[in-house]
């Protein structure tokens, strides 16, 4: 069983790939959505959490939907953070969140993709993009067989993973995004938001939370590229994992 949080794709084609065929993943914002906490695996089964780094540290959605986990019966427990150049001390705090579940991180393996957080910084070339992806393929190749053998590492920083995590809870306002008359009120930004902070008023999206995931969802994934951040985003380019609907 694989539980991952994506916004633009990337941890969602990694949890696809570690599952394979006929592996089991669980989307964590529609769990948290539905209510659904308390999960049973079959006794020595491994479990995956895959999910992007945030500053250092681990975003809200997945804080929220392991603090609340019920997990009977999990055998190797690991989790595949994505990131742009580093996963910083994530998989130190996941590791202090689980404990306080009652569960062993056994390792936290870090995967290099191609980076989505245009409202912090620009997006690397169409080109540059696919050859990071190549990479990554490469890199879960190897993922995966250190998973099949259940390596275990010590899994350090979970105070530094605090710090940084509160540096992304700095970061969370929803009051420099807006929409340009380029938005044709097809309503996608609404449907990817995981915490619901977008809903469409008269054909147009309004940010109806103070606080956002910072997922970048919506601004990556607007068809027509009508959602801004401020004014550098204007410039920048986006990025949505090839293939993501």
């Amino acid at each position: 069983m694989i539980f991952y949080f994506s916004g633009t794709g990337n941890s969602r084609h990694a949890a696809e790939f570690l599952a394979g065929l006929n592996g089991e993943i669980v989307e964590i914002s529609k769990a948290v959505r539905e209510g659904k906490f308390s999960y049973t695996v079959k006794n020595g089964e491994s479990v995956g959490f895959v999910f992007p780094v945030y500053c250092g540290s681990v975003g809200d959605p997945i804080v929220e939907f392991v603090q609340k986990l019920e997990l009977k019966n999990a055998g190797y427990v690991y989790a595949v953070i994505t990131c742009g150049a580093g996963m910083g001390a994530a998989g130190g705090y996941l590791a202090k969140l689980l404990k306080a579940r009652g569960i062993t991180l056994d390792n936290a393996y870090q995967l290099v993709m191609p980076n989505n957080a245009l409202i912090y910084s620009g997006i690397k070339k169409a080109d540059e993009c696919g050859e990071a992806i190549r990479s990554a393929e490469n890199q879960l190749d190897q993922i995966s067989s250190r998973i099949n053998r259940k390596e275990k590492a010590q899994i350090k920083g979970g105070l530094k993973g605090t710090i940084f995590r509160k540096t992304y809870l700095m970061m969370l306002s929803t009051k420099k995004f807006y929409v340009t008359d380029k938005c044709t009120g097809c309503g996608k930004c609404q449907s990817v938001c995981p915490v619901g902070a977008i809903s469409l008023k008269d054909g147009k999206p309004v940010w109806v939370k103070d606080k956002c995931a910072k997922c970048t969802g919506c601004i990556n994934r607007c068809p027509v590229e009508a959602i801004q951040y401020g004014k550098a985003t204007e410039k920048r380019s986006r990025y949505v994992y090839p293939g993501l609907k």
